[in-house]
């Protein structure tokens, strides 16, 4: 607890010299300076209040799967929502075109034990997600599922580029 106030008192001290500098008017850094303590004590409380990770006491991923699908329906369907979200949102193009297409074609039709499947990769290293699904590396035992099957599968038929004719990316590594 001690070191993110300190960390917001620092950046508080930093923002409030930078103004007062652009300013450059004694008086501005006089009333900025007697401001110090409600600033410092402002973003205390929003630090206390409001987190910008995903730390487990605000949004635990690992545990979303067993919260959401415990609500009955309305929990299942915020997960497909939330697993269409994810799929499309991995945070590398060719990964967000190949899972989000398909996990918006597919989501509806998942069952229970598959969408705990793709909870479970999405919570995975996302280039690794692409080596799996083009088949690039061995996908490992506990991904090796029908919805990597059917992602290998959609990938194969619906590349997430064309590319020119004469041109071709080899999927599968083979030799």
């Amino acid at each position: 607890p001690h070191r993110p106030q300190r960390r917001i008192e620092i950046e508080m001290a930093s923002f409030l010299r930078s103004a007062a500098a652009r300013v450059g008017t004694v008086a501005t850094r006089r009333v900025l300076a007697a401001r110090r303590p409600a600033f410092a004590t402002q973003w205390r409380a929003m630090g206390e209040r409001v987190s910008v990770t995903n730390s487990s006491d605000v949004f635990d991923p690992r545990s979303f799967f067993e919260e959401s699908s415990a609500k009955g329906e309305e929990g299942i369907a915020k997960l497909r929502r939330s697993l269409v979200y994810r799929s499309r949102q991995t945070g590398w193009l060719e990964t967000d075109l190949i899972m989000g297409r398909w996990a918006v074609a597919n989501i509806d039709k998942l069952s229970l034990d598959e969408l705990k499947q793709l909870s479970n990769l999405c919570e995975e290293e996302i280039l690794d997600i692409f080596k799996w699904i083009v088949k690039q590396a061995p996908t490992p035992e506990k991904h090796d599922n029908d919805v990597m099957r059917q992602l290998q599968e959609y990938a194969k038929e619906n590349p997430p580029a064309r590319l020119p004719v004469g041109m071709h990316i080899k999927l599968g590594g083979g030799k």
